[in-house]
């Protein structure tokens, strides 16, 4: 495969380029291509048999006072590589998360289910898989992932394990249902509906399997480091975030299954692993 990897700065996007061993990659971060910029994306759109779109505004809370950069990545920077795409024939990934939800269901969210997204950086990203959708999935994919953590992630799931080590003191949500996924482990399974998926395309999601809380979380990867903890374990609420979380992030891989395709570990194997690979 020749892949472009829109957002290849990024923590999944960097672990994807990293996982495609045996392809040709193109890796673009921002400064290699303004996804808000159709011609920039056309531009870097013909050198790929797959586009992948890993941009994205991220930063949930700031997404609240800086509505207009979040809506320009998340949702018309995705529109413009699903629309670039299908001007060139070409297969593409786009990237989307389990904020799309607001949590209030007590089950997993399968790919049917209903979006309600609560914040601005959700409802930038749900705009971003309507564009996607109303393009045409007829040789695309909506992945939707959640809880990324990795080797080098700015995030604060990525950046815990530091903290762990230098003891610092936290809080740390102990309500959230999340499924902590290890971006390694997702750009696996993303790799593998690329080359082995229904050429339809569809939505689809991926996550680690199980379920635990961001405390839950801390508490096995402070087991494996053999730290002692050193947080207080609050509730959502405490947290006082300006934008809000849903309380149940977790994920059912519906679509996975039915075609034969779910490759995601268990949240405890791929967090042993990281630690290995962290270690090495």
């Amino acid at each position: 495969m020749k892949v472009v990897i829109f957002g290849a700065g990024g923590l999944l996007g960097r672990h994807l380029a990293e996982e495609l061993v045996g392809h040709q990659v193109i890796a673009l971060d921002r400064r290699g291509c303004d996804v808000g910029n159709f011609d920039q994306v056309l531009s870097q759109a013909g050198a790929g048999d797959w586009l992948v779109n890993c941009a994205a505004y991220t930063n949930v809370d700031q997404a609240e006072r800086d509505e207009a950069d979040a809506y320009r990545v998340n949702a018309l920077g995705a529109e413009n590589i699903a629309a670039a795409a299908q001007k060139l024939g070409k297969s593409f990934v786009h990237l989307s998360t389990d904020f799309v939800f607001d949590g209030a269901q007590d089950e997993p969210y399968d790919e049917f289910a209903r979006p309600n997204p609560l914040s601005k950086y959700a409802r930038s990203k749900w705009a971003g898989d309507e564009l996607v959708a109303r393009v045409g999935l007829d040789r695309g994919y909506i992945v939707r992932v959640q809880g990324l953590y990795g080797r080098g992630g700015k995030n604060f799931s990525s950046r815990l394990r530091q903290l762990i080590l230098e003891g610092k003191s936290l809080k740390l949500d102990v309500e959230r249902r999340v499924q902590p996924t290890w971006a390694r482990s997702a750009a696996r399974q993303i790799i593998k509906l690329m080359l082995e998926g229904q050429r339809g395309g569809g939505l689809y999601h991926v996550s680690c399997k199980g379920q635990t809380t961001w405390a839950g979380f801390a508490r096995a990867l402070a087991e494996i480091l053999g730290a002692k903890p050193n947080w207080e374990e609050v509730s959502t609420r405490e947290l006082a975030a300006p934008a809000p979380r849903p309380v149940n992030c977790l994920f059912e891989h519906s679509m996975l299954a039915m075609h034969g395709l779910d490759v995601m570990p268990e949240w405890q194997t791929a967090l042993a692993e990281y630690a290995q690979e962290e270690a090495r």
